[in-house]
């Protein structure tokens, strides 16, 4: 059943992260939870044609955009490649988690996600449940005394945990990682040149470090730093710095480069895909504008811009296939603009109306 209302906190308007979003993002944001199609996990399919017919002059990239907003600042989660939205804290702030009957539909509405980062962050969710601000007395029913409600909301999420599960992102680390190698004992004493001999009542020099290779390798050699690229350089020259500047974000993401490039590469794998349908150099023009505009950052602008590529086709796909609008012969209902009432008036062929 759809659902007739959705529940907006009025501590929203105090929460800093939501007041640095733009009214528009704001908007957005509201537009989401308010969805009748939302269902009790938080989980929306994502149909941007459909949410931009739903104010006039929405336009389907800088929706795009707003939507990659909310998700910087992890409102939402989501996945362009299953084509789902996660409204991050629904559980918790809709009040779901206090409802055990509500909570056993929210466990059926999360197994419908497919997207990996979405469970995961569901999940990650259940951990930040204040369960102890339920009650722990038995409920009643008709055959006594139940199990508690905070009982039964913590077996809903063990349900949950098992249901969908998803595989741990980071592998155990190997033994190499694990126990560092010890470092390298540095000479006692510096060997003799074997030419010179040994002076009579000098110390014997070491034999620590006379072993063989396979007892311990030599220190490897400090690599020489990677320079930096000179403006004008290669596409290589440039994702370098992107994912230079990346690695001093624990995330990785990088702002979109100034020097933004396709290779002939690229221009050949989106003329040998799409066909002229897609013209390469335009997209990348209205590709480096929006995010120039928006500002978003991303790991790798390159796959980033082939999504981008793959949207253009598919909408330029459902324009072509939407069938076109044609005025037919016959009566139809015009406004009367002297009054309230509608009449009907004739249209033929080679007439004007």
């Amino acid at each position: 059943m759809a659902r007739a209302h959705g529940r907006i906190l009025t501590s929203i308007w105090e929460d800093e992260d939501f007041l640095c979003l733009s009214q528009t993002q704001q908007r957005l944001y509201l537009f989401l939870i308010s969805q009748p199609n939302l269902n009790h996990a938080g989980l929306l399919p994502l149909t941007l044609r459909r949410w931009a017919r739903k104010a006039a002059g929405l336009d389907l990239a800088e929706l795009h955009g707003h939507l990659e907003a909310l998700a910087g600042a992890r409102f939402i989660v989501l996945d362009e490649d299953t084509e789902e939205v996660l409204i991050r804290t629904f559980v918790r702030n809709d009040g779901v988690w206090k409802m055990p009957k509500v909570m056993g539909a929210m466990v059926s509405g999360a197994q419908e996600i497919s997207s990996h980062p979405l469970r995961r962050a569901l999940l990650d969710e259940m951990d930040r449940l204040p369960l102890d601000e339920l009650s722990d007395e038995p409920t009643k029913t008709a055959r006594g005394e139940g199990p508690s409600v905070r009982r039964q909301v913590i077996e809903h999420i063990e349900t949950l945990r098992k249901a969908i599960s998803v595989p741990d992102p980071t592998p155990p680390p190997t033994r190499s990682e694990t126990v560092p190698e010890p470092p390298a004992e540095p000479l006692a004493t510096p060997l003799p040149n074997p030419s010179e001999g040994v002076s009579e009542g000098a110390p014997e020099p070491s034999t620590r470090e006379r072993a063989g290779a396979h007892v311990r390798a030599a220190p490897a050699p400090t690599p020489a730093p990677t320079p930096a690229p000179t403006p004008g350089g290669t596409r290589e020259s440039a994702h370098l710095a992107d994912t230079r500047a990346g690695a001093n974000r624990p995330d990785g993401l990088t702002p979109l480069p100034d020097d933004f490039a396709i290779n002939d590469g690229e221009r050949r794998w989106c003329l040998a895909t799409f066909g002229p349908v897609i013209d390469a150099d335009y997209e990348t023009a209205q590709f480096v504008s929006h995010h120039r505009a928006e500002g978003g950052r991303r790991r790798n602008w390159h796959d980033e811009w082939q999504k981008w590529i793959r949207r253009s086709a598919k909408w330029a796909a459902e324009r072509a296939n939407k069938p076109r609008l044609q005025a037919v012969g016959g009566h139809h209902p015009w406004r009367n603009p002297d009054s309230d009432d509608d009449y009907y008036g004739e249209i033929r062929t080679g007439e004007t109306a």
